[in-house]
């Protein structure tokens, strides 16, 4: 098998076009707009600029005065609720503090009852909004006084055998040993009172020692019963929810009508019945009309599961124990909410005019971008030389489009001429390697093929020119088709022969593998066409093939005048001596007969050909030893 020959510069001289500089070419990157881009940018950046600061403009305009307004009846009202939750719950626990420190420094005696009922009796007596003010020692027993319609009951009581109260004592205790001040504790039921009840604690020590605890409770509905009073002043449903989830005050509770336990003292949102609270707690079912915009000064337009819409404001608590609070208020006004919708609606309209105003710019840059859009496609086609069903360029309103595309449309026809005649797929590949694949020849091995009619000169003499010419067009295209599929190039059509070449310009390492495959697609399409033609009542036609790997030059050969890109060298006589030998090897199973030479069987790892031995070849004095395929 032939060795691969490595490329070395033949110093032919020769006449090579000058490489026009690509437009716009350079190492360096640069970025690119298209027109329509261009005119998109130019024209509706015009228009975005000048239809986004005015709307800017007008809403920033609107949200400073709907914001400004809504936080100023925000504040009012949530200071009005705070103040009034300070009024309620600050003296219960300022008083069990002062008892708790009169006790300690034993301005009232423990070991006297009398003494200690007269005090939390006088106490009570003066807070209204307190329900009920006890004292218990360590083991629950003590002293309790409660509010009752003709005035403050006294009783002896003990808690010893009740959980819940024996548990409450035992924080207590545990607290008083950092910190002996008053503290709330959570919300509580006492199993023999159906009042669920607000608790502050105040551990009373003496001698370092812990005695006891004071404790002033609040029920919830009196608790209620002030934001009922809130709510009528403020016109709105003023609530408190304790841990987030559960309701602490609400209009609703202030005859304490819920379902609640010793376990489960207070109602949870999701059980209350309010769907504005239930669709705060839970936006996914409802509608935030508030939106981020609400949300920064904390107001909430909150929409309910039937589409109406209430303004929230709502601030967090932590004043009165470890669990959190967050006391609020929404209203059932529709003023506060028309406020917010308008800016919404305002800010749709305007964005829905921004949007417009950028479509009549994307509609008008696309209409005067499009010749060019068309002109460039086409462009683009004729670069790869794609001129199969290339459309003339429509005619233009625009005078410099117009002219340009009768321009083009003159070009498209003349190239279509340079087809003909040049090989496209020559072209591609050269284009593909640059100018300096061409600009010197080289030597390189290739696989040659050459094809031929058997008796095409005898069989003309009985065809009509215009048959002549249609049989040779009809071959030549079956031919070529074969050919180009396999990445080969024809080098040139010699009255009805053929020849064509692989492994140039591009390289291929397995030109000759693929120069064999060819030759047997040229068999079996050349068979199919021998069978119409004989059904049709038509002679068949017979073709010689032969194929020959070798060393040769490469390049552009020919005059200034007249320049091909071809190849010259000893495998080229060769290729056309085997088709040659087909004469006097005929195959005798098929109208067309491949002889390839051992450099190219070899080289294509061919295992399927019939070794014709050693073969004289005229024009050389060495046998070549051939096989047919």
């Amino acid at each position: 098998m032939s060795k691969p020959v490595e490329k070395n510069t033949t110093k032919v001289p020769m006449a090579v076009p000058q490489a026009m500089p690509l437009a716009g070419g350079g190492g360096s990157f640069r970025l690119r707009f298209g027109m329509r881009t261009a005119l998109m940018v130019g024209f509706g950046g015009l228009v975005f600029a000048a239809v986004a600061i005015v709307l800017i403009l007008g809403m920033w305009s609107a949200r400073e005065n709907t914001v400004s307004l809504t936080r100023k009846l925000a504040d009012a009202v949530l200071n009005d609720v705070q103040a009034a939750i300070a009024q309620r719950l600050g003296p219960a626990e300022q008083a069990v503090e002062h008892l708790g420190v009169r006790i300690e420094n034993g301005q009232i005696q423990l070991d006297d009852n009398g003494d200690l009922s007269q005090a939390l009796a006088s106490a009570l007596a003066g807070m209204p909004q307190v329900g009920a003010l006890l004292f218990l020692d360590g083991n629950g027993a003590g002293v309790q006084t409660v509010r009752v319609d003709d005035g403050v009951q006294i009783e002896a009581v003990t808690y010893a055998d009740v959980p819940e109260v024996k548990h409450q004592i035992d924080l207590a205790k545990a607290r008083s040993n950092t910190n002996a001040g008053a503290h709330w504790g959570r919300v509580m039921r006492a199993p023999d009172v159906p009042l669920s009840l607000l608790t502050v604690r105040r551990p009373v020590r003496m001698d370092g020692e812990f005695v006891g605890v004071l404790v002033a409770s609040v029920s919830v509905s009196q608790l209620s019963t002030m934001m009922a009073e809130v709510s009528l002043a403020v016109e709105g449903e003023v609530f408190i929810l304790y841990d987030k989830t559960f309701v602490l005050a609400h209009r609703r509770m202030v005859e304490g009508i819920y379902d609640a336990s010793p376990k489960r003292p207070l109602p949870s949102v999701d059980e209350f019945g309010d769907p504005v609270l239930l669709a705060y707690l839970h936006p996914e079912e409802g509608r935030d009309y508030g939106g981020r915009m609400s949300q920064e000064m904390g107001v909430q337009i909150i929409g309910t599961h039937d589409g109406e819409a209430f303004p929230m404001i709502s601030r967090h608590l932590n004043w009165f124990g470890d669990v959190p609070w967050e006391i609020g208020v929404y209203f059932r006004d529709d003023d506060v909410a028309a406020e917010f919708q308008r800016v919404m609606w305002s800010s749709v309209a305007g964005v829905i005019a921004l949007l417009l105003s950028l479509a009549l710019a994307w509609a008008l840059s696309k209409h005067i971008a499009q010749p060019l859009k068309g002109l460039d496609q086409a462009a683009r086609r004729i670069r790869d030389l794609s001129l199969v069903d290339l459309s003339p360029l429509p005619a233009s309103r625009i005078r410099e489009m117009n002219d340009a595309g009768q321009a083009y449309n003159a070009m498209v026809r003349s190239l279509r001429w340079f087809e003909t005649y040049v090989p496209r797929s020559l072209v591609h590949s050269l284009m593909r390697q640059g100018e300096g694949a061409v600009e010197r020849s080289v030597q390189r091995e290739v696989t040659v093929m050459f094809t031929d009619i058997v008796g095409f000169t005898a069989a003309s003499e009985t065809l009509e020119v215009e048959e002549t010419a249609a049989m040779l067009n009809d071959h030549f295209a079956i031919v070529g088709a074969c050919i180009e599929a396999e990445g080969g190039t024809i080098d040139k059509f010699i009255g009805d022969a053929v020849m064509a070449f692989w492994g140039a310009p591009e390289a291929q390492p397995d030109h000759a593998a693929r120069a064999c495959r060819a030759a047997m697609a040229i068999r079996n399409v050349v068979t199919s066409e021998n069978e119409r033609l004989i059904a049709a009542g038509k002679v068949p036609l017979a073709i010689r093939i032969g194929v020959h790997t070798g060393p040769v030059i490469v390049g552009n050969i020919g005059a200034p005048q007249r320049m091909n890109y071809t190849i010259v060298g000893d495998t080229v006589n060769i290729s056309h001596r085997l088709e040659e030998l087909g004469r006097s090897l005929p195959d005798p199973h098929s109208e067309v007969t491949i002889i390839v030479s051992q450099a190219s069987y070899d080289a294509a790892h061919m295992r399927n050909g019939e070794d014709l031995g050693p073969q004289q070849i005229r024009g050389r004095r060495e046998a070549l030893t051939v096989y047919r395929l």
